[in-house]
């Protein structure tokens, strides 16, 4: 028998292949550890090939009466994922912090940047241009990648499938209820002991974003909130998140194109305040239902 694992780039379809054929009666034990010194589980290991992945809106799907385990995505995981797919998949380290951001041509975004913006991007852009075409990701959320993907996964009429939640990867008691429920769907044998414990143990050590998924979210109830705290801490793409909410929820006013992001809470509100009113104008960039 094989399995399937059908998942997006970035939805840690490697980690739960390692797992399945560690902890499955069916497979040959393992002995080592997948994870390379991004926190992909991307390491070359011996496999039985019991279990295989697959990206099947790349590659086209295999045999639909075989067994599958779908990685789904739901619109509350994106912007985490978001900010992994830029570090983690294919083990590139992209350095978000950089005035000009260099992406390598195997980033799907550097092609569409390219057409979208008519800029060239082999010699790098500037940061505000990559924190811009995130935000608009965010704020048509049903036409960003990861949704659109995951709408042709699950459209897929499938014999024998397993939809587990991506969002499962990352709380401990989740991850281990969805093994045990795939397990005893396709009959594995699975054999979860202290071990599978430590290892998700590690494998969310080296998720560091994951220990800060709330940041965005917290920054924004702030500026509800009247608060002031600071921004410094946002990465890019939480910078980006934190744009499309401004921009779609005061549908008026477009956030600025400069390098710098905002320092503080109490800048958000008095850009929002102060904005002229003569710019005021439907922001082009947001869905018609938004606009």
């Amino acid at each position: 028998m094989t399995v399937h694992i059908a998942f997006q780039g970035g939805t840690h379809g490697h980690f739960l292949k390692f797992v399945l054929a560690k902890f499955s009666g069916h497979t040959p034990p393992i002995l080592d550890l997948p994870f390379t010194h991004t926190g992909t589980s991307h390491k070359k290991i011996n496999y039985s090939g019991m279990f295989q992945i697959t990206h099947p809106h790349l590659w086209g799907w295999d045999d639909p009466n075989d067994p599958h385990v779908v990685i789904t995505v739901d619109k509350e995981d994106i912007l985490l994922l978001q900010r992994i797919v830029y570090l983690r998949p294919g083990d590139r380290e992209i350095d978000l912090e950089s005035d000009m951001i260099t992406l390598p041509d195997s980033v799907g975004d550097k092609k569409s940047i390219k057409n979208l913006y008519g800029i060239e991007t082999d010699n790098g852009i500037p940061r505000f241009i990559l924190r811009d075409f995130c935000k608009l990701g965010f704020s048509d959320i049903q036409q960003h990648g990861f949704t659109v993907t995951d709408r042709i996964l699950r459209q897929k009429k499938l014999k024998n499938v397993y939809y587990f939640p991506v969002n499962a990867f990352w709380n401990k008691n989740s991850f281990v209820e969805h093994l045990n429920i795939l397990g005893k769907k396709f009959q594995l044998e699975l054999e979860l002991d202290h071990q599978i414990i430590d290892l998700h143990e590690k494998f969310i050590d080296l998720l560091p974003q994951l220990k800060t998924k709330d940041r965005a979210a917290n920054v924004i109830d702030a500026i509800n909130e009247g608060k002031n705290v600071t921004t410094d801490n946002l990465d890019l793409i939480e910078q980006a998140f934190v744009y499309s909410w401004m921009e779609t929820k005061y549908k008026n006013i477009l956030a600025p194109f400069t390098n710098k992001f905002f320092s503080n809470t109490a800048e958000i509100k008095n850009y929002i305040k102060w904005y002229p009113h003569f710019y005021h104008g439907m922001n082009p960039t947001l869905p018609k239902t938004e606009g």
